[in-house]
């Protein structure tokens, strides 16, 4: 094996561990808090949900920044506003719970665990998509069969977490 092949191997497959590990890292705190193991419980309730455009041109598109009423589950404290969940609408009430760091409300429950569970499955989905087109285009059959095994399972908790976690 070359240097220059090793190389092509090597830069692609740290790459990989990367976008992983900060697929992770940016995950594993939602998921923590969906399960109830980190944050403060509560009862959210969304009080504005306010549009703003990202983008110009053919890339523009909306998003938003919405606030929610946090009430604790521990009556002696105070209800804040904070930031929460952007696919939320006004007057939606869930159970929530507040990051350590105070700053935002996450869903809880099943609704918090899928949307975690599909930031997660999104990755390898994608990962796995792009197999299979390769596969496709250089018409190897048992690629196709293996990536389109494994990209299924995928693709079902893509679907299922974005229609539950959304």
């Amino acid at each position: 094996m070359t240097v220059w092949t090793a190389l092509c191997l090597l830069i692609p497959g740290a790459l990989l561990v990367w976008l992983v590990v900060m697929v992770v890292g940016a995950v594993t705190p939602e998921l923590e808090a969906a399960l109830g193991d980190a944050g403060t419980p509560g009862t959210a309730t969304v009080v504005s949900c306010e549009p703003y455009t990202v983008g110009t041109g053919r890339s523009k598109r909306t998003n938003y920044d919405c606030e929610a009423r946090f009430v604790f589950d521990d009556r002696s404290r105070q209800p804040i506003v904070v930031d929460t969940v952007p696919d939320v609408e006004v007057g939606e009430v869930f159970p929530a719970v507040l990051t350590p760091e105070g700053d935002r409300v996450l869903p809880t429950e099943a609704r918090g665990v899928w949307r975690a569970v599909l930031l997660f499955s999104a990755l390898p989905f994608a990962l796995t998509l792009i197999a299979f087109l390769a596969a496709l285009m250089m018409r190897v059959r048992k690629a196709i069969i293996w990536t389109g095994a494994l990209g299924l399972p995928l693709l079902i908790l893509v679907i299922v977490g974005a229609v539950v976690g959304t």
